[in-house]
């Protein structure tokens, strides 16, 4: 049985597995689950009578196998992953309406919305799609049921789409805004939006990361420069005076959380707040949690479809365009613009080549090169990550070893944009001969509390800092 709890008037299901809660919820309709969460002895009786489910029925069968995306190591946010992304879904972009260079935070109480924009390669018109949420913990740890969070519907549909304009690439351009009247949140935190074809939750098409914070505290933010092995750590010191919404919790309720240009997947965290005077914290990482230089990253920049510093020729003879970069060195990285730090694409604010950048920018084959140190091949595979394929570290943007001319090479279709990225391997040697680069870095610092009646983690403020 599912053990049902009523704790102050409102009704809780305690499960072990919440997402495979949800992914049973998708299976209902959203005329019959909507009465019940308005009333609460339908609910109930709802709730008992499907509780004698196993966790494989109440999941309803066997999940598909959806591969998650592999992140560089070092992080502590051991339950984030988000599923791969389709190789049809393009463009994924998720930021403050009308601030595409803005990390996704919102804040509670402001009507400040997101938008979730993205294209799906495709001959056709387009069709809606279906759009799920789900809140996490600190860790990224699944874990509240929707009826906790959300204060309406349990999901929503995707229905402003439009086909691409005399570009040489057919595509459908999507965009979704949220909160709205469908869809809004009860509890601050790290939340996941995941996207499917209609009514398919257990079928995802993608997955990407957002806050909602409270804004309850104010964070000032310093940094401590040290040595490692592999030269200077940078340790950020965040600050943080509770506003009086805050009265009440205890200093070891508070944790804090630090991330750099937007990979929160690799975030650090710590829990141990010095206490400066009766309403100041300081968080800082320990040492060996600190961050280290990073391998150098690299920005191109395809706004318009012209030579310049990244890209060294463009043809448009062939379909789709092809763009062919400069030679990337793993030794040096590039000049970057700060609103590339954030890690995520930027699309309509760098397009010039006329009309909208929505459905008239156009997807382009980009040939990237990159030439290891001493132009030798290395024992594992690079693999090309960066703000065009969320960071994931996938095989599918393997490059292949060019042995007459001793660098890494392959082709990858980009939209018209500036994107950050970046060259993995797996070789340890390899990493230990990263560089030292002074390229300049954005690191968020996330200060959450400790909520003993939901058992989960509020996100009660965050603020970011420019440090080189």
């Amino acid at each position: 049985m599912v053990p049902v709890q009523a704790t102050g008037g409102t009704l809780k299901l305690l499960i072990l597995y919440p997402i495979a809660y949800t992914g049973y919820l998708a299976h209902h309709s959203l005329s019959l689950m909507i009465p019940m969460y308005r009333n609460p002895a339908l609910f109930l009786m709802f709730a008992l009578l499907s509780g004698c489910a196993t966790t494989e029925e109440m999941d309803g069968g066997e999940r598909p196998s959806v591969t998650l995306a592999r992140h560089e190591s070092g992080g502590s946010m051991s339950g984030f992953g988000l599923v791969r992304t389709a190789d049809h879904v393009k463009a994924v972009q998720l930021y403050p309406t009308a601030d595409e260079e803005a990390l996704p935070f919102l804040s509670m109480g402001t009507g400040q919305t997101l938008t979730l924009s993205f294209d799906i390669i495709d001959e056709g018109t387009g069709s809606p799609l279906s759009v799920y949420f789900y809140h996490a913990d600190k860790t990224w740890r699944r874990d509240l049921v929707p009826a906790e969070y959300l204060t309406s519907f349990l999901s929503d549909d995707i229905r402003n789409y439009e086909p691409s304009s005399s570009t040489e690439l057919r595509y459908v351009h999507y965009t979704y805004e949220f909160p709205n009247t469908n869809i809004d949140f009860r509890v601050s935190g790290n939340y996941v939006v995941r996207v499917s074809e209609q009514g398919y939750e257990d079928d995802p098409l993608f997955e990407r990361a957002f806050f909602v914070s409270e804004d309850a505290a104010e964070i000032e933010f310093t940094f401590r420069s040290g040595l490692s092995p592999n030269g200077s750590l940078l340790q950020p010191i965040a600050r943080v005076r509770p506003g009086s919404r805050l009265d009440g919790v205890q200093a070891f309720d508070f944790s804090a959380c630090f991330a750099r240009n937007g990979r929160f997947e690799s975030a650090n965290c710590t829990q141990d707040p010095s206490l400066l005077d009766l309403a100041l914290y300081q968080f800082e990482l320990p040492r060996q949690a600190s961050f280290p230089p990073e391998e150098p990253y690299y920005e191109i920049n395809l706004g318009l479809l012209q030579i310049n510093q990244q890209v060294l020729g463009v043809d448009l003879s062939t379909s789709p365009f092809r763009a062919n970069l400069d030679l990337d060195y793993a030794r040096f990285g590039s000049e970057v613009d700060r609103g590339a730090l954030t890690g995520q694409p930027v699309i309509s604010d760098v397009y010039l080549d006329g009309g909208r950048a929505e459905t008239q920018a156009e997807y382009v084959d980009v040939h990237f090169r990159f030439v290891p140190e001493g132009e030798q091949p290395l024992s594992r595979p690079v693999i090309l990550s960066g703000a065009f394929n969320n960071w994931q570290t996938d095989r599918a943007y393997a490059l292949d070893w060019n042995a007459s001319e001793g660098y890494y090479e392959n082709t990858f279709l980009i939209k018209q944009g500036m994107y950050l990225y970046r060259y993995y391997t797996e070789d340890i040697a390899a990493a230990q001969r990263r560089a030292v680069v002074n390229q300049p870095t954005i690191f968020t610092a996330l200060i959450y509390v400790f909520d003993s009646t939901l058992h989960t983690d509020r996100l009660v403020s965050f603020r970011t800092a420019l440090a080189r």
